[in-house]
């Protein structure tokens, strides 16, 4: 089965290639530097727009946009989630305080999960997360611990196999609020996992007492050819973090964990469409710019670039992505 999915990065100051031309309103958007929150997008009601809270480095950011063919209903808010059908997918979304986040996100991941399936769209493809105060303590463990505690709980209590996790970005935000959005489909996508590193739904306990549930990217195949949607990714090999305090080295290697996804995806994925790098610090966009232009030449795809706390302490740098 095919999933009628695509995506690109707007800028809109740039003209849109005619080959290729999306014709449609996009169902979902991220859109970073509005107002946190998620709200009905386009003129006809028919999409999603999410800022997440997040903040841009620079001037003029390319809004994420994605694509499913027309969409069958105006959005809707039901239960806490804004949710639009589009042919073969489900674009959802929910904005909520983040105060008691190991409770809020069971609960949050519960619903949403419910939600798709009775929709109709049982599947996950696709998963984003973003919080304040990642590294901040509550009730004895890290934020972050707390987020992946409550997500593994939810999504054990609703029987899915670690083996069959969706790909997903976690990121600690400027704004408080727990910010989840999602793509779900009729039809089940391929988890791919990294040689390089231990899946992530088996890290030693010393990262968490629950370990991050996602899978490292998902490949679906789509009538233009198949797609690769690329989980955030850091400077991690096995489960360790790799070259510390070091922003040239997390970036190449993070580089190395991108290139071995795409190897592991297939030979027949195109090239990629777009990037988004999460940066800690952002005077390191200057340095981690040079890298991308050296290591992808000609290739190298539009990026959106946004200043992110990544799930570690020691980690500068987190990217994600799609082949398209």
């Amino acid at each position: 089965m095919t999933v009628d999915l695509d995506t690109r990065l707007h800028d809109p100051r740039a003209r849109q290639a005619a080959a290729g031309a999306v014709t449609h309103p996009p169902g979902l958007r991220l859109h970073p530097a509005g107002t946190p929150g998620v709200q009905t997008a386009g003129t006809d009601g028919q999409g999603l727009q999410v800022d997440p809270g997040l903040a841009p480095l620079g001037t003029a950011v390319p809004e994420e946009q994605w694509f499913a063919g027309p969409a069958a209903a105006p959005a809707t808010t039901e239960g806490g989630f804004h949710r639009v059908p589009h042919g073969d997918v489900l674009f959802i979304a929910r904005a909520e305080p983040d105060d008691d986040l190991r409770t809020r996100t069971r609960t949050v991941y519960r619903d949403l999960v419910s939600a798709c399936r009775e929709a109709g769209y049982p599947y996950l493809l696709r998963m984003w997360n973003f919080f304040g105060r990642i590294h901040e303590p509550e009730d004895g463990l890290e934020r972050y611990q707390a987020f992946c505690i409550g997500r593994a709980e939810a999504l054990e209590a609703l029987d899915i196999p670690l083996g069959s996790m969706p790909a997903a970005t976690a990121i600690g935000s400027d704004h408080a609020g727990l910010f989840v959005h999602a793509i779900a489909a009729r039809e089940p996508g391929a988890p791919v996992e990294n040689p390089r590193q231990v899946s992530a739904y088996h890290y030693p306990e010393r990262y968490s007492p629950k370990s991050p549930s996602f899978a490292r990217a998902t490949r679906i195949e789509t009538p233009r050819g198949p797609m690769l949607l690329i989980s955030g990714t850091a400077s991690i090999t096995g489960h360790e973090s790799r070259h510390p305090g070091d922003i040239a080295g997390q970036a190449r290697e993070t580089l190395a964990n991108l290139d071995t996804l795409q190897a592991e995806g297939g030979a027949d994925l195109p090239g990629l469409r777009w990037l988004r790098v999460y940066l800690r610090h952002p005077e390191h966009r200057d340095t981690v710019e040079a890298i991308l232009r050296e290591h992808y030449g000609e290739r190298t795809p539009p990026v959106q670039w946004v200043r992110g706390d990544v799930c570690r302490q020691e980690l500068l740098i987190e990217i994600e992505g799609v082949h398209a």
